[in-house]
């Protein structure tokens, strides 16, 4: 495969076969301290493979701490880099055929930690794929697709293992802050149809009055909830939870599917796995 390459730098010389990670890391470090005039705290490697049909080229998928000067104030960040490296070279971009840009069509690997009983909305844990998913109840693409998937994996539990994170998108569904805290609820108390059931709120998503929507839940749910009993702490803890390993597979919209620790772009790969 023919592939275009923007090619930042070229460490050590060109007989050198390989790049260690903690090089990447260093060079990363070098470049944004320089190119944004800050100092990395740290930075980790959240995640590395080879991409296929790229003869050799592999990507890394970087977390940085940085202190910002911003106009005399200092500001702590976080931000997400991708990077490519093959032999001695690094690349802040690389393009497939068709001109896209791999560090946008890519995803870091799911962590074995993010498959644990607390997510673990449907299906055996030792079923044989593992489906991590990211959702918000009032995104139209996850109310299509995700009370199927739901359904699937509760039906084909040796086969699947469904894990579920909450990603309410704020901004454009406001009214997902109550009824996400509600799901959560759900969750824990292993009640998945009443979980499923508020896919389908007859509420505004841009409702932001909480009795409106606590009234809407309450309606196709059958459970009252107070505001007291959906604003603790450990609810907050739980939602921030999810948020940080949003923020770690760098996902940017819903629904987001991964499928045995591989991002599906398709959302519907599991059911390939069904005709087997």
């Amino acid at each position: 495969m023919k592939i275009k390459i923007l090619l930042l730098m070229i460490l050590a010389t060109a007989q050198l076969l390989a790049v260690s990670q903690k090089s990447i890391e260093f060079y990363v470090k070098q470049y944004m301290e320089k190119k944004m005039n800050s100092s990395v705290q740290s930075i980790e490697t959240l995640s590395s493979y080879p991409i296929d049909g790229t003869n050799g080229w592999k990507v890394y998928f970087l977390a940085l701490d940085l202190d910002i000067n911003m106009g005399g104030k200092i500001v702590a960040q976080k931000l997400n880099q991708v990077v490519f490296n093959k032999g001695g070279k690094i690349a802040f971009s690389l393009k497939d055929k068709q001109g896209k840009d791999y560090a946008k069509i890519l995803k870091p690997k799911v962590p074995a930690s993010a498959y644990d009983d607390k997510h673990l909305l449907a299906g055996n844990a030792d079923a044989r794929h593992k489906i991590l998913l990211m959702s918000d109840p009032f995104c139209p693409f996850c109310q299509e697709i995700v009370p199927t998937l739901i359904e699937t994996v509760q039906k084909n539990p040796k086969l699947f293992a469904l894990y579920y994170y909450h990603l309410p998108l704020l901004r454009i569904h406001p009214a997902s802050d109550i009824t996400t805290k509600a799901m959560h609820v759900f969750q824990e108390k292993g009640q998945t149809r009443r979980l499923k059931q508020c896919y389908h709120l007859l509420v505004s998503e841009k409702e932001t009055n909480p009795q409106v929507i606590l009234k809407a839940i309450a309606n196709k749910t059958g459970v009252y909830f107070t505001e007291q009993e959906l604003n603790t702490q450990e609810i907050q803890r739980a939602l921030a939870f999810d948020k940080a390993m949003k923020k770690r597979l760098m996902v940017t919209g819903t629904p987001t599917i991964f499928i045995d620790g591989i991002w599906d772009p398709t959302r519907f790969k599991y059911k390939e796995y069904l005709l087997h």
